[in-house]
């Protein structure tokens, strides 16, 4: 599925939500952000927010705002679904959907958005 950045953050959160949902329902990798010490995590009203993109592109942009020295770090379909988002709802860490420039996104939890994916 290809992805145009430039029209994709123009998007509602929730069409951002939708299309990340399908990008991943059809096999697609995501994308995180990461640095030599970990993931990038967001504390978005007393959360802890792992920010996901579907394409590296849109990371490594979303990361030029704020959080320079982070870049993209693929995530495979078979990890997200079956390692990250299971552990991230062990560990109460929530999901911001594709997030745009000015850092507006759904945020979910990891077993809403698994569930999700998986029905």
């Amino acid at each position: 599925m290809s992805i145009d950045t430039s029209t994709f953050f123009r998007q509602t959160s929730q069409a951002r939500y939708d299309a990340f949902v399908k990008h991943i329902k059809s096999g697609g990798t995501c994308y995180t952000l990461a640095d030599t010490e970990g993931c990038l995590t967001l504390s978005v009203a007393d959360q802890q927010v792992l920010p996901v993109w579907p394409t590296a592109e849109m990371a490594n942009e979303w990361a030029q705002t704020e959080h320079e020295g982070f870049s993209a770090l693929d995530i495979t379909n078979d990890a997200f679904c079956n390692t990250w988002l299971p552990g991230m709802g062990e560990d109460g860490v929530s999901v911001g959907v594709a997030p745009n420039m000015a850092g507006e996104g759904i945020v979910v939890h990891a077993q809403e958005l698994h569930n999700e994916i998986q029905g």
